[in-house]
């Protein structure tokens, strides 16, 4: 294990001392982001130390200042199927703990059972669930034909696996992680989806609780106007509805489809890009500062999502900067997206209604303006970060022995 590192300005908030234990160091993903917010806006407020499995490198070197102190654990990105080395990563948790003493552990992404029970008999721990992997032991609540799944987990989740030993195990791990939320004292999650999914699942309902996302590493505001193409923005698979955009991009949208992120699909993407005759325009993963002038110059944000999102962070971001949305109504998109308010919502995939809402936005500029200033107002009124960093410190505290014993 390597020793802790400073990357960036000390914490040191009252001596409250905070412990996050992540998969990785990344800036890849939505719970990524969502992290790096919480740790840059915890700085002054608490001591934090994150410390992650793994550096994938995608933090640029201007923003790793943000993150404070940070260790790498190597183990901390093990999904719990495999035994073998588990032993090991538990000893560096215990090891890190021990020299931190954290008056609190938050855990972020890290899915191997047996480190999330020790994680909860270190320190009075919380823990941010962000995906259905604690409630899911398949495609992410969505059924082998591409429907969102509405089955509470049991045995039938097998029929998702064509390899009946792989789901079998699957299922007990999933079972595994999910018991292992006893023993945290809060759960935290973006959504009233997810807070209802981990509710049906059995998780108690005094131990759930709602703190949503804040929109990190963009720049703020955004102009009054509207821009000139659409924008798909995230991670290139099946499940976020890329082959339904790119679909709909073909069904009389007039302004193009610019598509920014990797993945599976990404080879797919460029090549119907390239066929396209300027329809559709691929230009790569997107840093932040890439992605806030996408959403400058767009007109709309597409996440035609066809799983269940436990959020979508993405839509969040582009109604910030005063750009609506038209997203699939699925999961927790309709915690912040009203349909008519700050964009659109349509069916999962259904590729015509994403073209007609685009086409729509495209022939009502003023609608366009209109939907975008009240998805901006609505995000600095329910989504800062002061306010929801607030709730977490008052959270934390309340779970200190000092402050129990009052």
């Amino acid at each position: 294990m390597s020793q802790p590192r400073q990357d960036g300005h000390p914490g040191g908030g009252q001596g409250l001392r905070v412990l996050f234990l992540h998969d990785r160091l990344s800036a890849r993903g939505g719970a990524d982001r969502h992290l790096l917010g919480v740790l840059d806006h915890l700085q002054g407020r608490a001591e934090t130390l994150l410390a992650v499995g793994y550096d994938d490198g995608s933090l640029p070197p201007a923003e790793r200042p943000t993150v404070g102190s940070w260790v790498r654990v190597k183990g901390l990105e093990r999904s719990g199927l495999r035994p073998r080395g588990g032993r090991a990563a538990l000893v560096r948790l215990e090891r890190v703990a021990a020299e931190f003493a954290p008056a609190v552990i938050h855990i972020n992404n890290v899915m191997d059972p047996a480190l999330l029970q020790r994680a909860a008999e270190l320190a009075p721990t919380v823990m941010t669930v962000q995906d259905h992997r604690l409630f899911c032991p398949g495609r992410g609540k969505l059924t082998p034909e591409g429907a969102i799944c509405t089955r509470v987990m049991g045995r039938r989740c097998r029929e998702c696996f064509e390899d009946q030993d792989y789901g079998r195990r699957m299922l007990e791990l999933t079972r595994e992680r999910l018991a292992a939320l006893a023993g945290m004292a809060r759960v935290l999650v973006l959504s009233g989806y997810m807070a209802g999914e981990l509710v049906a699942a059995g998780v108690g309902p005094e131990k759930v609780e709602v703190l949503g996302p804040m929109v990190h590493g963009l720049a703020a505001g955004g102009s009054g106007g509207v821009g000139e193409y659409h924008l798909l923005a995230g991670r290139l698979v099946e499940s976020k509805g890329v082959r339904v955009a790119l679909a709909a991009a073909g069904l009389g949208v007039g302004a193009r489809l610019v598509i920014a992120g990797d993945g599976p699909l990404a080879e797919e993407v460029a090549r119907r890009a390239r066929a396209s005759g300027g329809r559709i325009q691929y230009v790569g993963w997107a840093d932040r500062r890439q992605m806030a002038r996408l959403l400058a110059g767009a007109l709309s944000l597409w996440l035609p999502s066809l799983w269940a999102e436990p959020f979508g962070i993405t839509g969040l971001e582009a109604l910030s900067l005063g750009r609506p949305v038209v997203a699939s109504a699925v999961g927790g998109v309709g915690d912040w997206l009203e349909h008519g308010a700050g964009g659109l919502l349509v069916p999962p995939g259904d590729a015509a209604a994403l073209a007609a809402a685009a086409r729509r936005l495209e022939d009502d500029r003023d609608l366009a303006r209109r939907m975008g200033a009240a998805g901006r107002e609505m995000v600095g009124r329910r989504f800062a970060a002061g306010p929801l960093m607030e709730r977490l410190v008052m959270l934390y505290e309340s779970l200190t022995p000092s402050e129990r014993q009052r």
